[in-house]
């Protein structure tokens, strides 16, 4: 399929009419949206006259065509009262719910068509990136939704929000679902401005934003290292004039560790100011800035439903952190064995964070807590996010307790048989990441023999020419192993650490 639009419909199916920027009504126009009905009742006006999502079907649209947009013979089903577009007298498409999902995690992973069932409507908004490239895997994997749009340069394409609107404005959607890390907000406000029920930007700004999340979880007695907020130069100065270096910059709402910087002296300063000017405007910048700590780095994963814990389980990354991909260190995660003395502690402080914040009653959750390698701070909560870890975390929980969360979570929802989850790992289970570093890739295995590893992935082909690792998920290769205890599968880790490096070879740039 040749892709030579922003957005277009799979497949087949007219595009909406395009309309000049300057036709399209600021959403909102100027007037507060807090309440609802606010939202509800200004929709209309707001995303402006709707071009019809005409339903498509002729002699070159597959009967998976077909079920790709609204049916044929059926208008969407109506809304309850409250909902924008309500016309009395439209058929119902069937029973259940109607479900707007945004989405830019590969669809072959996320099958969220399967996920909720046959007894709701679910329409897609995905990121183009995430839609298999084969014809076949494509049709396979969108042929379960009502209604799909595929969008390129998803992440910053304000485009996003109003297609969704228009659809909303047709189908009148009961519950918005945004599972990524960066979609969190965007999803937040549409839902406030259809006035419909889920997370609100002042929760998950609370999740998403370190300085606001912090400055909560310390007026709740959660242990953080110093930390500040820093919109120009003096407040990084100030910061560095009451507790010196080593210190941490970071975005106030990044991801993935990027553009994370550790300043160790006074040289560092001027280069990290000339990459952020922005810091000597008067609008200033969005960071954060806490002193640093040489520590060992724990996750947390779980998810809650219906407000109740189902699940909140530690991991430890021994000796390696988010930092040591992005200088082309591997990093490595195990499944703490239940008996662990800093199992229950781990657990115990998370919950607290989770207590202290807004905590939405169903999400998956991922939490990182640090321990001072010195033992002189002991445990310290560095953050956590309500949604899934990166990096194959989500595949090493599913090895360890039969069950991926976010399906779990999405099943739970849409009341689709959510499965059970164990109270302790069925297996022990790990992971690691092997980077990139500049140079090119000569020589990489595809396949790996050590005993104990349960899937190995080549990510990189011999000839790709590679640059640093940006984000702490990036990998030319990875594993996931099992064994008796975590004791057991970081043996098999640094087995398979130690044979992939002797198989790999990369040369330096020219």
């Amino acid at each position: 399929m040749t892709v030579d639009h922003d957005r277009w419909q799979y497949p087949g199916c007219p595009f909406l009419a395009d309309r000049a920027s300057a036709d399209r009504p600021t959403p909102g126009g100027g007037r507060l949206r807090n309440e609802a009905d606010a939202a509800m009742d200004g929709l209309s006006e707001a995303v402006g006259l709707i071009s019809q999502v005409r339903p498509c079907r002729d002699a070159s649209t597959s009967s998976t065509d077909a079920a790709m947009h609204l049916h044929a013979d059926t208008a969407p089903r109506a809304g309850p009262a409250t909902a924008v577009g309500h016309q009395p007298g439209i058929p119902l498409l069937g029973v259940g719910m109607r479900f707007l999902v945004l989405n830019r995690t590969p669809l072959i992973q996320r099958r969220y068509d399967r996920f909720f069932g046959d007894a709701h409507e679910v329409v897609l908004i995905t990121d183009a990136a995430a839609v298999p490239a084969d014809a076949e895997e494509r049709d396979a994997v969108l042929a379960g939704y009502a209604h799909v749009e595929i969008v390129k340069d998803f992440h910053f394409n304000a485009d996003v929000e109003l297609l969704a609107l228009e659809l909303h404005e047709k189908w009148g959607f009961e519950r918005l679902i945004a599972v990524s890390e960066f979609d969190l907000l965007r999803g937040a406000r549409l839902r406030t401005f259809m006035g419909i029920a889920g997370q609100s930007p002042h929760d998950v700004t609370a999740f998403r934003d370190k300085f606001a999340m912090k400055s909560i979880l310390q007026e709740a007695g959660v242990p953080v290292l110093p930390f500040a907020a820093v919109t120009h130069a003096t407040d990084l100065l100030g910061f560095v004039v009451e507790h010196g270096y080593p210190l941490v910059v970071k975005p106030r709402r990044g991801g993935g560790s990027m553009d994370i910087e550790v300043l160790r002296s006074p040289d560092d300063l001027p280069e990290l100011l000339a990459r952020h000017p922005e810091l000597g405007t008067d609008d200033g910048g969005q960071l954060l800035v806490e002193t640093y700590l040489d520590h060992e780095l724990f996750h947390i994963d779980g998810v809650l439903r219906g407000g109740e814990v189902q699940l909140v389980w530690p991991s430890s990354q021994g000796d390696t952190t988010c930092l040591d991909i992005r200088q082309g260190r591997s990093i490595r995660s195990a499944l703490m064995d239940p008996e662990d003395p800093l199992a229950e502690p781990l657990r115990e402080m998370t919950l607290k964070a989770l207590a202290a914040l807004p905590a939405p009653d169903d999400c998956v959750f991922h939490a990182e807590v640090f321990r001072d390698q010195g033992g002189k701070a002991g445990l310290v909560f560095n953050e956590i996010a309500a949604r899934m870890g990166g990096g194959l975390i989500e595949e090493m929980i599913e090895l360890g307790f039969g069950v991926r969360l976010p399906e779990f979570h999405i099943r739970s929802l849409s009341a689709n048989n959510p499965p059970l989850l164990p109270e302790r790992p069925l297996r022990m289970a790990g992971l690691m990441l092997f980077p990139p570093r500049p140079g090119t890739l000569v020589d990489v295995p595809d396949r790996c023999p050590v005993p104990g590893v349960s899937a190995y992935n080549q990510h990189a082909k011999p000839g790709t020419v590679l640059t640093g690792a940006l984000l702490s998920t990036e990998k030319i290769a990875s594993v996931l192993v099992t064994g008796t205890s975590r004791q057991d599968v970081e043996r098999i880790l640094a087995e398979v650490h130690d044979w992939f490096h002797e198989h790999t070879v990369i040369a330096d740039p020219a």
